[in-house]
């Protein structure tokens, strides 16, 4: 198949792209971070780590490890913008973005490079990004999240929207949309973004054979086969405000991920609500996050000095 042979030619050239990858860092366990940045630098040329708590020493110990210092916490927008305008100015032309706790091993990354040069032949692709293996439990693409956009090869789909983590992005193309809304800078930035990018014509990927170790949230349970992660309290927060956002404000969500999540919202907040702890806390996520929305608060609003964020 031409794809294969495509595969051995770009592990051949892998080395004649520039490539980096950027790491979201906040308050991390320093082993683990470490080891992933070690399989990171296997393939990348630079590996940009945005600090958005204190600077780590510890993690500076390659001369292709370059920090980013926000002094405090940016988010995860904000961050990853900031880091990409980097890389763009010193000539990368792809970049891998990841959670501190996450990373993609060489011969993935060759797939999913491979992946998104052999689709980029026939049309202008955003990004691509990896399936998810959570807590040992293989993640299917659902049925809501892929679209009707055609692809040339059978190890690709083309989707509504992937998370952040192993989101390979063309950072060109990154430039052109002018990135992540600051506006949202934790919960549906990552598609937000992708949701953007297919409003104007670029296509979004997912790799059927290429998978990411993820943790997401704290914990999980499966609703009549639908699947509802548990996070900590403080991202009741902008459960609630920025589900009402890309709902009912922004233009660039497609319509049936409209009804989808206002369907969900009330379902998971009583969830929420009747599962986990603190629940004085999250009512309190909830009203702040629905107050926000009223006044039209972005960014980090009521939490902000919660999370030290600006």
């Amino acid at each position: 198949e031409v794809f294969w042979i495509n595969m051995q030619n770009s592990r051949d050239r892998l080395n004649s792209y520039k490539i980096c990858s950027l790491i979201t860092v906040y308050n991390p366990d320093i082993a683990k971070l470490e080891y992933n940045i070690k399989i990171m630098l296997e393939y990348s040329d630079v590996i940009y780590l945005l600090f958005n708590s204190y600077i780590i020493d510890e993690l500076q110990f390659d001369t292709r490890i370059v920090s980013v210092e926000n002094m405090k916490n940016v988010g995860l927008s904000k961050a990853i913008n900031r880091g990409i305008r980097q890389a763009h100015e010193a000539g990368y032309q792809y970049a891998i973005l990841f959670d501190q706790d996450s990373y993609i091993t060489k011969e993935n990354f060759i797939k999913l490079f491979t992946e998104m040069q052999y689709e980029e032949r026939w049309q202008r692709i955003m990004c691509i990004g990896p399936s998810l293996d959570v807590r040992d439990n293989i993640i299917t693409i659902p049925n809501w999240s892929k679209n009707k956009r055609k692809t040339k090869s059978n190890h690709v789909c083309s989707v509504n929207n992937i998370i952040t983590s192993g989101m390979l992005v063309n950072i060109h193309n990154f430039i052109q949309v002018k990135g992540f809304n600051e506006n949202f800078p934790v919960d549906f930035c990552d598609f937000l973004f992708c949701w953007k990018a297919i409003y104007n014509g670029y296509a979004v990927l997912q790799s059927m054979d290429v998978y990411i170790m993820h943790e997401i949230g704290t914990n999980y349970m499966k609703v009549y086969g639908h699947t509802i992660h548990f996070h900590v309290p403080y991202r009741n927060y902008f459960l609630v405000r920025d589900t009402l956002n890309i709902c009912l404000i922004e233009k660039e969500t497609p319509l049936m991920i409209r009804f989808r999540y206002l369907f969900f919202l009330p379902i998971r907040m009583f969830l929420f609500l009747l599962l986990l702890d603190k629940k004085i806390v999250r009512l309190k996520m909830y009203w702040y996050g629905f107050k926000d929305f009223f006044m039209a608060r972005r960014g980090f609003g009521s939490v902000s000095r919660l999370l030290n964020a600006e």
